[in-house]
């Protein structure tokens, strides 16, 4: 339990001071931990350091300003301690696969890795397999949709990626798989990563012929690469379709049904399935 609490101290000082100067050393001494002990939660939490984690929040909440307000480049740069333009572009290619111009120009959808949420009252969650990113954006979306489809969608054999290629690769694989989907929705759709390599799709539709369409429309493009400076990586999404309860569910029953949706997906050659929520 100290761990959680430690950990919940940390990622609250992370988001107050994402537009301040922080490092490891300085938020281990804010939430009265020793640097060693907060490396090593933040290790085997979330597969990344400290400084990674930072730098992975700075740059989502950046992604974020580029598509909401009139901000420049280098003043989004210069807000996330970034001391120009040019290495904040680098750092931003390497997060999303493109430059922070292009993704002002292209994209609709910001938050690859949004903030994780620690919930103390849950015990030994945290430590979970499915990273609790904050997702209660996508639960009120839920609770107003019912009766519509939803998706639960994840990344086929991305541990083996991870393995194979490295973290960074898998890095550009999640950002890549971010996009695919992202280029196949409407404007009156939402996107959201809820894990690992997990995400979700409010599709709003009423018809299960018509998520069924949108879901092979993402699929068409499985076994395409994700491409680093180096290597070109193949990967498929696999995609599990529910139609979201009418009767207002609680916030982990509806997560729930996304992910028993794509458990049912992993059972189909396709990586397609639709899943009867009780």
């Amino acid at each position: 339990m100290r761990d959680l609490t430690i950990l919940s101290a940390a990622l609250e000082i992370v988001e107050k001071r994402l537009c301040e100067q922080m490092n490891a050393a300085d938020l281990a001494k804010a939430c009265f931990s020793s640097y060693s002990g907060l490396q090593k939660l933040f290790g085997y939490a979330f597969d990344c350091s400290v400084s990674e984690y930072i730098t992975k929040r700075r740059l989502s909440r950046a992604s974020n300003e580029l598509l909401t307000s009139n901000k420049s480049i280098t003043d989004i740069a210069l807000d996330y301690q970034y001391e120009a333009p040019e290495a904040f572009s680098r750092a931003f290619r390497r997060f999303w696969g493109i430059t922070p111009s292009e993704f002002r120009k292209t994209r609709r959808f910001s938050e690859l890795l949004p903030k994780f949420k620690i919930d103390n009252n849950y015990g030994g969650y945290i430590m979970s397999t499915r990273k609790p990113i904050d997702v209660s954006r996508l639960y009120d979306e839920l609770k107003l949709l019912g009766g519509t489809y939803a998706f639960g969608i994840d990344i086929a054999g991305f541990e083996e990626i991870n393995n194979k290629y490295g973290y960074a690769a898998g890095d550009i694989v999640i950002a890549e798989a971010f996009a695919r989907i992202e280029r196949e929705l409407s404007d009156n759709m939402l996107l959201f990563r809820t894990g690992g390599d997990e995400f979700a799709v409010v599709t709003a539709y009423k018809d299960e012929a018509d998520a069924k369409l949108l879901a092979q429309k993402i699929s068409a493009k499985n076994n395409d690469v994700a491409k680093t400076n180096e290597l070109e990586i193949p990967f498929s999404l696999r995609i599990g379709i529910s139609q979201v309860p009418k009767k207002v569910l609680s916030y982990q029953k509806a997560l729930a049904i996304l992910s028993n949706a794509v458990n049912e997906a992993r059972k189909t050659p396709d990586g397609i399935a639709v899943y009867e929520a009780e």
